[in-house]
């Protein structure tokens, strides 16, 4: 490089744009397998799963759904349609907040702008952990909590009905379609990717792994008596912290989200055998 001449200032060069690679002799950023950290704090991250989910997925596009589809209680098999439309809203309304506010958060949280290799194998590699998963946290977690909270309570405890009963073809369809390709793209993107970074990213794994699990089996509340409804959320807060941890593994949330399709998969194939 040519100095510049005596008494000229020097003239610094100019940064480089967001969301280039890190350069091999660079140290990298502290989020998983070297990702940047993400620049939205806890409070903010709660404040989008609020306003997006529940304010204006839930309770706007959600009404607006049941209202238009005459669906008229939780029980009829549209709803299930509703489901679709309020989580696609969802991962809209949750898309656009980080675009506006935050335009970097798909390198932030490890989300590929085109298919490679690397990631196929990480979808892979989240497909074949989601399947090892279901059989994983039924043996090691739901069937001892069964038991627990059978004894507790006096009653037999099982996993509360999450969708409607007597499905007809389309409403089936739907519900495969929620669960296996929608819920956990948007599930993934909150939970993991907003909510478990602004955690982790300030104060380490576990922490962030641990409590955005509890707010992951929080948000799965089903009405219905009290062992059943604690059963569940219980088994998907262990559910949360698994998936925290494929995604801290692999640095991308592509591993993530194959791994909760995969998961539901699995159920949701076990559910729909039996109604």
């Amino acid at each position: 490089m040519i100095p510049d001449p005596p008494g000229v200032p020097e003239r610094p060069f100019p940064p480089p744009p967001e969301g280039l690679p890190v350069r091999p002799d660079q140290p990298a950023g502290p989020g998983p397998k070297g990702l940047a950290a993400v620049d939205w704090s806890i409070v903010e991250a709660l404040l989008m799963g609020f306003v997006t989910n529940i304010l204006l997925a839930q309770l706007v596009v959600g009404l607006i759904a049941f209202s238009v589809l005459g669906v008229t209680s939780s029980d009829d098999p549209s709803a299930v349609y509703v489901g679709v439309i309020a989580d696609l809203a969802w991962l809209g309304f949750l898309a656009g907040w980080l675009q506006i506010r935050h335009p970097g958060w798909r390198e932030r949280l490890g989300i590929p702008t085109r298919l490679t290799a690397i990631r196929i194998r990480d979808a892979v590699y989240g497909w074949v952990a989601g399947l090892i998963l279901y059989p994983a946290i039924a043996i090691v977690v739901a069937i001892p909590l069964t038991i627990l909270f059978s004894s507790l309570s006096g009653h037999e405890a099982s996993t509360p009905a999450q969708l409607p009963q007597n499905l007809g073809t389309g409403p089936a369809i739907a519900s495969v379609i929620l669960a296996v390709f929608v819920a956990p793209v948007v599930e993934e993107l909150f939970f993991r990717g907003v909510l478990f970074r602004s955690i982790r990213d300030r104060h380490g794994f576990w922490i962030g792994a641990v409590v955005s699990g509890l707010v992951f089996g929080a948000a799965h509340y089903v009405p219905a008596a009290w062992q059943d409804t604690i059963l569940l959320q219980t088994v998907m807060v262990f559910t949360g912290i698994a998936l925290a941890w494929i995604y801290e593994r692999r640095g991308t949330l592509v591993a993530d989200i194959a791994a909760h399709m995969a998961f539901n998969a699995v159920g949701i194939v076990l559910i729909l055998a039996v109604h």
